[in-house]
């Protein structure tokens, strides 16, 4: 993974030109310091021949300045050491003073105290002899010298204004650096998040095909099964057969022409703005798949048509749901076996459904084609609203799927 230190790391261009501008602008420095510095000793011995050693100084100073703008340079490959080096010697060359003063900046923008102190207490002293050999060696100042106390107060003015605005500026660097870091994180949390949405809204699409579709297509395999295998039907059943295979495919065609148009219309991409089927409707389940061969039996145990018809909105179309894909997979993996429906609960607790049915001993010869993701997502979708799911082969050869959900008072609506 990209580090966001790395994303906003500065190009080969921008790290040249900084390092361009601040080589210039210690070069205008050291020069004007340097000028300042010689001015006043040509200014006292315009000849300078009272200190023959001003002319070889003065040389040192260019040569000094030479070596610290190189190590100015280099000065992150060793910052503590080199900018030692460059304190150390910069201070008897006041040519290099820019660089001083900017690798000492430099240095205290890492706001490491441990590199900060000595160098400080380096420069302060360093800068004490360099005072005392200029004044013996290139120029002796007419009238009283100031006092060596103020010389010491006035460096370590100085000196710390200069720790100060490194740090300052080290501190802004972390500010602006951790402001970036926020932003991506931000970024990131944000994509976060619109993955999650299309991973969902792809579950949804997908679970929404499953439902409304399975369940018909299964009828039309199956009879369509039954006319390609049973070649003694008469030919009122083989209408019969291929009427029911036309009508579910009309329904499933017309009712995947009604998702696909929700899907396209982004202003009703809610689950619940397509009219979706309740409870109140599994008797046309039922019917479908007696109508298929397989003989259903639809049992309510102690609960009557007044309560089913008190159940929430969302309760009854989970409920109806459940039957849905339960009769779908009895008929696809047990055709022809009879299939017990049992509806019980109560409410202020729970509503359940039992759906039973033989377990085949052998396999159809003609298995129905089957995404083996039905059942997870009814587990899933039950899951989400409160309730769970089980399915079990039992002893007995028989293979059941129980679900349940809470069965509170609708706020929605009822079924």
């Amino acid at each position: 993974m990209t580090s966001t230190a790395t994303l906003h790391a500065p190009g080969r261009g921008r790290r040249a030109w900084a390092l361009t501008w601040r080589v210039l602008l210690a070069l205008v420095v050291g020069a004007l310091g340097g000028l300042v510095m010689y001015g006043v000793s040509l200014e006292a011995d315009p000849t300078m021949q009272t200190r023959a050693s001003a002319g070889l100084w003065l040389v040192a100073d260019v040569a000094g300045t030479l070596v610290c703008g190189t190590l100015y340079v280099l000065r992150r490959r060793a910052p503590l050491l080199l900018t030692g080096i460059i304190v150390a010697l910069g201070s008897f060359a006041p040519f290099a003073g820019g660089f001083v003063l900017l690798a000492v900046v430099s240095l205290a923008t890492r706001r490491r105290w441990a590199e900060i102190a000595p160098i400080g207490v380096l420069w302060v002293g360093a800068a004490l002899v360099a005072d005392r050999a200029f004044s013996t060696y290139v120029v002796t100042l007419e009238g009283p010298s100031p006092s060596q106390a103020a010389v010491v107060v006035v460096q370590l003015v100085f000196t710390a204004l200069v720790i100060v605005t490194g740090m300052f500026i080290g501190g802004r660097r972390a500010l602006v650096g951790s402001l970036r870091e926020q932003a991506a994180i931000a970024r990131r949390e944000a994509d976060a998040r619109g993955d999650s949405a299309r991973a969902a809204e792809r579950n949804r699409i997908a679970r929404e095909m499953h439902d409304v579709l399975a369940h018909r297509l299964s009828l039309v395999a199956l009879h369509a099964g039954a006319l390609e295998y049973r070649a003694g039907l008469e030919p009122e059943q083989v209408r019969e057969t291929a009427a029911v295979v036309r009508e579910n495919a009309h329904e499933a065609l017309g009712e995947l022409r009604e998702v696909l148009g929700l899907l396209r219309d982004t202003s009703t991409a809610d689950e619940q703005a397509r009219p979706q089927p309740t409870f109140a409707q599994v008797g046309e389940l039922v019917e479908g798949t007696r109508a298929a061969g397989s003989p259903v039996t639809f049992v309510l145990d102690h609960v009557g048509e007044d309560d089913l018809a008190r159940l929430p909105v969302s309760t009854s179309r989970h409920l109806y749901r459940v039957v849905q894909e339960t009769l779908t997979n009895a008929r696809k993996h047990a055709p022809g076996a009879p299939v017990q429906v049992r509806l019980h609960g109560s409410p202020g607790e729970r509503v359940g459904v039992e759906v039973t049915n033989p377990v085949p001993e052998q396999p159809p010869s003609a298995p129905l084609p089957t995404s083996g993701w039905g059942l997870t997502g009814l587990s899933e979708r039950l899951r989400l609203t409160g309730g769970g799911l089980d399915v079990q082969r039992r002893p007995d050869g028989t293979f059941a799927v129980q679900a349940w959900l809470p069965w509170v008072a609708g706020t929605e609506g009822h079924a």
